[in-house]
């Protein structure tokens, strides 16, 4: 643990940090402003399957029929992949994030993690869903489930940065102030 901290606190660390923030918002604009919204205009204005918080079997049932062939290779050949590399970017990135705000490893560094292990189960499932000839109620009730766990965790991990970066600026700020305190007695 001492090694993880002594390299975070070091320029490299924060290289770490900065390199995989750049990219997990790089990557979000490229995914939110090129590719899903080709890869929908084909779908008769239903969404890709992870960006909707759950769908039923009919709704993804309906949206790989609607998928054209182009749109389907976009899918699998450039979102996908690039699925596979943004939960590494935001894990890293929210882990850093948590580690700087908090000055300590704790419980708080698992739940990226953990957001992560459902954002690939997801991407999983998606190319299953992709790929099959015939989908399965089962996959798609999986996908759907898996979905709406990951946009949870990303809820949960986004507040909670939300209240660890508030205290953290609350206490530098109350630093600030007793320091000019004891100055001025």
């Amino acid at each position: 643990m001492d090694r993880i901290r002594s390299f975070l606190r070091s320029p490299r660390g924060h290289a770490l940090f900065g390199v995989s923030a750049v990219l997990t918002a790089g990557i979000c604009l490229v995914m939110n402003l090129w590719l899903l919204p080709s890869i929908e205009a084909t779908t008769d204005g239903i969404r890709c399957f992870d960006m909707n918080f759950g769908y039923d079997y009919a709704t993804a049932q309906r949206f790989l029929s609607l998928l054209s062939p182009e749109g389907k290779a976009l899918y699998l050949h450039a979102q996908l992949p690039l699925d596979f590399v943004y939960p590494l970017a935001y894990g890293c990135c929210f882990c850093c994030l948590f580690f700087y705000l908090t000055g300590r490893f704790s419980a708080l560094q698992l739940l990226p993690l953990l957001l992560m292990a459902f954002d690939y189960a997801e991407n999983i499932c998606t190319i299953l869903m992709l790929r099959a000839a015939s989908l399965s109620p089962a996959l798609a009730a999986t996908a759907s489930a898996l979905t709406v766990i990951k946009t949870l965790l990303l809820y949960v991990n986004a507040a909670l940065l939300l209240i660890c970066a508030v205290r953290y600026f609350l206490k530098k700020r109350r630093t600030r102030a007793d320091k000019r305190a004891e100055q001025t007695e």
